[in-house]
């Protein structure tokens, strides 16, 4: 390949469009390592300018020369140092990467650079780096890059990223290594005995999952810790554990009975565990294994199904409700009959009835036993005939026949249909007695003279029965059935949409017949009910139909039933092409019709389901909608193509023709070429643009010149006046393009186009808009000259010389920063400020802070800007001044910015005589601030500092300066070693305000192990005088779920042991109780607080609250516990524990009656009369209503 010379090359560069460029300098990259023409021509365009120099620089993808890439992360274009950094990983060696990571470490743009390392895997560089990074002085960000490194290097420095960890070190660490972070929690937890530091917890909580997914070894003694230590691991990191190591997982909860087993988690891994797990997980929580039905379908071992079935009748109590689908799976008789019954309660509602849709799934002798008991036992369905009828259908025919008899012949025809429906339906549900059909369809033909509602109740019922029931003797009946239904002059839509579904469901068992009977309700009602026929039918089917099928389909075309038409051959799908000429007759309709919208939607069923046939067709069909004016059909027709496959070359052909005709339809023509066939629209838009040009005014065209065709663009560029089919030739036309694409023109087309836009913001009479649009746009110009943009800060219009301030920033190459700094010498300086912050990103941190040295601080929102980018340099110098300026009579708003910027220095000791002043201020905003600073960056001393610093926030008098603090301080980060912060959260608990004495409460709990929560007692003593603050701090506690964490079971013991001395806050007692203690020791707590009077009515209505909360299992304990008591208050809570035991999904087993007949002739009427406002289905007890039958 001949290497032109550079002024060749500019030249033709100047002609190409930007991805021919890209490629053009791709090609001389290969070229340059073997041939010096290519590096000289290389060399002499990356002395250019910066458009230049960006070019030279897309060469490096191919030669990867380093030095030159890392020479151009120093280059002064934004946009040249943007993709050099972006290189550094594909093209630099180690030692130049290293030195790239190190000038981006300078100007905080190394995350970047570090991604781009991990993507290429050359975390070798990353330890290099770190090792230089060690070295450094003031590194606050040291642990964000650690997890990034080799395993070997993430090990070495790991020590000292612990020492001052961040937020983003534990999610970078989860994410790359998450084997190290499961270490590093391991380690933490074996270095206390009971819950570890709040810090540790907030990350526990975070990254469980992730290690469980992938380090689930490692996770697996992680679990086996919290748990012993009574802390509930988070419940989303549950399901990753199961999946990867389910048997483990099912041993934990094995080992530990306290644990909380989630719902469904064990639903998945179900097949894979062994049978003694599966036994064990039904006994104890068989929700955990998803639903009973569901479970049977993935047990395929026979010896895990038969586990399954022998827990849960050996468990039958624990879940009731839950196995309903095993019933089937039940050998025994006894245990079945056994099982059976404590179902049948369990699943009744409080009237004692089931609904018929789970009776449904019972075995046949059971699901007959329940209808007879609804039809005739329970009391509550006596005078609901509509409801009990439903249940009729589960019986044998003879018998729902006798017991339907009255409501069959009843004068209501929905009460009729409703008798009727459920009698037919026993076919359906019994589809091993075939004999049941014999009888049905008879049946049904001697009521053909009903109404209509009763004869679409019947159809829906013979639709709803399986096919398999079907014979083909049936079908003689059945087309009898359709026969009496069209020639009821009452049938409605609905009925004969039923006879339909009726037909397709008996079709395959005589096609000819199912054939002909299509074809007549085809014919007499005029349409196809449903438009998926070709679905229902099988290629024999449709087969056998074709020929009814075609002529009804050319009786149609013959009367211009266009409509009809359609659907039928949409119904059928691809099976259309089975009816032997019925492809012709849609493809001659559609030719002979004239309705564009009928000839379009037959086409488009043509090209999805005939597609040979639509590709010989698709030329003629293109020109007659195009002869006929249809061409927005044409555009729809391209769009409705299938997307994975390019469009038929006449279809291209007549978007083409379309855009041509340059009328309404020609956008969306463009739209569709542009989407579906690329290489089309760009070989039309040099014509299209040619015959005429205002055709540029489509978003379409002009967004794609700018995307693609740059070396298109050049004559729309300098607001020309466009002549045209659109345009009035009167104006000249300025086009806006997307501002974040202009890098992709050349420096002339840059020029070109600032001059135009200059010239509209330079006019005084345009609008205010278009104006801050113009000024916009000059700055987003990557490679056009900024002397014009610049010259608008002392434009006399106020808004225009805002604006420039704003986006001078912007300019690619730093031009506008000059003009910025001259401007902080007046009035302009309170916005000028604000753009220098992007102006200086990537600027080397001694010109930044040259350059701030001269920028006068008088005005106090370019102090505080002044002092927040000192803050972000990372130098020396920067900090100095920092320093230098806190001696100075600084504006509250300046120091408070000060604050901010000191962030990265909290190592240092000047920083916190800095803090300590803040602090102790007069001004409470600024003390406020401090609870901002990151805690999670800190080392031990750092963090003794500001526990100890925060402590005294919360001893200020002004509660504003107190509440923002309190309110985050139980996620603040800091691991107050000291305990000093946490003792000055303790103190506010006696707050006057509810609000801080409920964020104190918050933090405590959170922020507390066993060892601090001793002090709570004490704590609570001191404020239980002030009943407000109190009951705040409280709720608070009780708000948590206490017994996932020892701490809090302990934190609420404490608050019910300070409770217990006054019987006035017997409620607050009653619910810490509860809250902290299992239900046998709550039920000893509540016969001791009764004994001594303190049950009183308050009391009593908590306890009522809490018996809802108890776990179901441990209800009949509890109440056998509080029945004997010689307390009534307690007896009476016994009452409510009863109630709840026997709720729907439990039931009023026998011996829960016998209970609730005890509790009914208590001698108290504080028992007897609750227990007596008690209400069983009345089938289960005496006429009085209180001794169990």
């Amino acid at each position: 390949m001949l290497v032109p010379r550079l002024s060749e090359l500019r030249a033709e560069l100047s002609t190409l469009h930007r991805d021919a460029r890209i490629r053009r300098m791709i090609e001389l990259g290969r070229l340059a390592p073997t041939d010096p023409a290519a590096r000289e021509v290389l060399a002499g365009l990356s002395q250019g300018d910066a458009y230049e120099r960006e070019l030279a620089l897309q060469a490096q993808f191919t030669w990867r020369d380093g030095r030159q890439v890392l020479a151009a992360t120093t280059d002064v274009s934004a946009r040249v140092r943007s993709q050099a950094f972006h290189l550094v990983a594909l093209a630099c060696d180690d030692p130049q990467a290293l030195e790239a990571l190190k000038m981006a470490h300078a100007v905080r743009r190394e995350k970047g650079l570090l991604q781009g390392l991990v993507g290429q895997g050359r975390q070798g560089v990353i330890d290099a780096y770190l090792d230089w990074l060690a070295l450094q002085e003031g590194v606050s960000d040291f642990a964000d890059v650690v997890p990034l490194a080799t395993p070997e290097g993430t090990r070495k420095h790991l020590s000292r990223a612990l020492s001052r960890p961040s937020i983003r070190f534990w999610d970078r660490l989860a994410r790359h290594a998450p084997g190290i972070l499961a270490e590093v929690f391991t380690e933490r937890l074996q270095a206390v005995k009971g819950e570890p530091d709040p810090v540790t917890r907030i990350y526990l909580e975070a990254y469980l999952a992730r290690v469980a997914d992938q380090a689930p070894d490692a996770a697996l003694s992680l679990f086996e810790m919290l748990l012993s230590r009574h802390i509930q691991p988070e419940a989303s990191a549950w399901p990753s554990l199961v999946a990867r190591r389910p048997e483990d997982a099912v041993a934990l909860f094995q080992r530990h009975g306290h644990a909380t087993i989630p719902a469904k988690v064990f639903a998945r891994a179900a097949p894979g565990l062994r049978e003694d797990s599966l036994r064990w997980l039904v006994r104890r929580a068989p929700d955990s294994l998803g639903k009973a039905g569901r479970l049977l379908t993935r047990l395929t071992a026979p010896g895990a199904l038969r586990a399954v079935v022998e827990a849960w009748c050996a468990s039958v109590d624990v879940a009731p409700d839950w196995g309903r689908a095993l019933l089937r799976s039940i050998t025994d008789a006894s245990a079945r009959e056994r099982v059976y019954a404590r179902w049948s309660v369990a699943a009744r509602n409080r009237d004692g009835i089931i609904p018929v849709p789970r009776l449904k799934a019972l075995p046949l002798d059971l699901r007959e036993r329940e209808a007879r008991r609804h039809l005739h036992d329970v009391v509550a369905l006596g005078t609901q005939p509509l409801a009990r009828m439903a249940y009729a259908q589960l019986l044998p025919w003879d018998e729902a026949e006798a017991a339907l008899k009255a409501l069959i012949g009843h004068p209501e025809g929905n009460v009729r249909g409703e008798a009727v429906a459920s009698l037919l339906s026993i076919a359906g549900l019994r589809p091993d007695e075939p004999g049941l059909v014999d009888r049905a369809l008879p049946w049904v033909l001697a009521r053909k003279n009903e109404q209509d509602p009763v004869r679409a109740a019947m159809l829906k019922a013979l639709v709803q029965w399986p096919r398999r029931v079907w014979r083909r003797e049936h079908t003689e009946s059945v087309g009898r059935i359709l026969r009496d239904a069209l020639d009821a002059s009452d049938l409605s839509h609905v009925s004969a949409q039923l006879a339909e579904r009726l037909l397709l469901r008996t079709f395959a068992k005589a096609p000819e017949w199912g054939a002909t009977w299509l074809a007549t309700l085809l014919k007499e009602r005029g349409r196809l009910h449903d438009l998926r026929l070709g679905e229902h039918l099988t290629d024999d089917e449709v087969r056998a139909a074709a020929a009814p099928l075609l002529k009804i389909a050319k009786a149609w075309a013959q009367r211009e039933r266009g409509g009809p038409l359609l659907h039928l051959v949409f119904s059928l799908g691809d099976r259309m092409r089975l009816v032997e000429g019925l492809s012709e007759l849609v493809a001659s309709f559609r030719d002979e019709t004239t309705w564009s919208a009928l000839a379009l939607g037959l086409t488009q069923v043509q090209s999805k389901h005939d597609h040979p046939r639509f590709e010989s067709t698709v030329a003629a069909t293109v020109r007659r909608f195009f002869d006929r004016g249809w061409h927005s059909e044409i555009v729809a027709l391209a769009n409705s193509e299938a997307a994975d496959q390019p469009l038929h070359p006449e279809l291209v052909a007549g978007l083409e023709r379309v855009a041509l005709r340059l009328n309404k339809e020609s956008h969306g023509a463009l739209m569709a070429l542009r989407l579906r066939s690329r290489e089309a629209f760009e070989r039309l838009l040099p014509a299209l643009l040619e015959t005429d040009a205002s055709v540029i005014c489509f978003p379409v065209v002009h967004t794609y010149l700018h995307r693609r065709r740059q070396d298109l663009l050049s004559p729309f560029l300098s607001a020309p006046v466009i002549t045209g089919r659109y345009a009035t030739g009167k104006t000249g036309w300025l086009l806006a393009f997307d501002p974040h694409g202009f890098y992709r023109w050349t420096a002339e087309q840059c020029a070109l186009y600032s001059h135009a836009v200059q010239g509209l913001v330079e006019d005084l009479e345009r609008d205010t808009p278009a104006v801050i649009w113009g000024i916009e746009t000059l700055a987003a110009l990557t490679w056009a000259p900024m002397e014009g943009l610049c010259a608008r800060v002392d434009d006399a219009r106020p808004v225009v010389q805002e604006k420039t301030l704003r986006v001078l920033a912007r300019c690619d190459q730093g031009q506008g920063v000059p003009t910025l700094l001259r401007c902080l010498e007046d009035a302009r300086a309170r916005i000028a400020i604000y753009g220098l912050r992007r102006a200086f990103n990537g600027m080397p941190p001694s010109r930044v802070l040259a350059l701030l040295a001269d920028v006068p601080l008088t005005k106090v929102t370019v102090a505080k800007e002044v002092v927040r980018l000192l803050g972000e340099l990372r130098s020396e110098g920067a900090y100095a001044r920092l320093l230098e300026l806190d001696g100075l009579n600084l504006h509250r708003d300046v120091r408070i910015a000060m604050l901010r910027a000191l962030w990265d220095h909290l190592e240092r000791e000047p920083t916190w005589a800095v803090l300590e002043r803040a602090a102790e201020a007069p001004d409470w905003v600024m003390a406020s601030r401090l609870g901002d600073i990151p805690a999670d960056r800190l080392t031990e001393t750092s963090d003794r500092k500001l526990s100890a610093l925060l402590g005294r926030v919360l001893a200020r008098p002004e509660p504003e300066a107190r509440i923002d603090l309190l309110q985050r301080a139980a996620w603040l980060a800091v691991k107050d070693m000291e305990r000093t912060f946490l003792s000055a959260c303790g103190a506010r608990l006696a707050s006057p305000y509810d609000d801080e004495a409920r964020a104190a409460m918050q933090a405590l709990l959170h922020r507390s192990n066993e060892r601090d929560l001793e002090r709570l007692e004490g704590m609570l003593d001191a404020v239980v005088k002030d009943r407000r603050a109190l009951s705040a701090a409280l709720n608070q506690l009780l708000s948590l779920n206490v017994k996932s964490r020892a701490s809090y079971m302990q934190a609420a013991r404490a608050a019910e042991r300070v409770l217990s001395r006054d019987s006035r806050l017997a409620p607050l007692r009653v619910r810490c109780a509860a809250a902290a203690m299992p239900p046998l020791e709550l039920a000893d707590t509540w016969v001791l607080m009764g004994e001594t009077g303190h049950l009183h009515a308050d009391a009593l209505e908590a306890c009522r609250d809490v018996v809802g909360t108890l776990p179901e299992g441990d209800l009949e304990a509890v109440e056998a516990r509080l029945s004997v008591s010689p307390s009534a208050e307690a007896r009476r809570v016994a009452v409510w524990c009863l109630v709840r035991d026997a709720a729907p999904g439990r039931g009023w087993t026998p011996e829960r009656l016998v209970r609730l007949a005890r509790l009914q002739d208590d001698a108290s009427p504080l028992v007897s009369g609750a227990a007596q406002a008690i209400f069983p289905p009345r089938e289960l007890v005496a006429p009085g209503g209180v001794a169990p039958v």
